[in-house]
């Protein structure tokens, strides 16, 4: 039993898939942004 466990392996898998998500769905929102604001103006 050599690994730290496999229930804290996954835990960090999701933290680390939710930080990307969440960095990835600012970037499309700011895109969107912009995007509005050039197309209506």
């Amino acid at each position: 039993m050599n690994e730290a466990g496999p229930r804290g392996q996954q835990a960090r898998l999701w933290i680390s898939w939710l930080v990307v998500s969440v960095l990835l769905g600012y970037g499309v929102v700011q895109t969107l942004i912009t995007a509005a604001k050039l197309f209506t103006h």
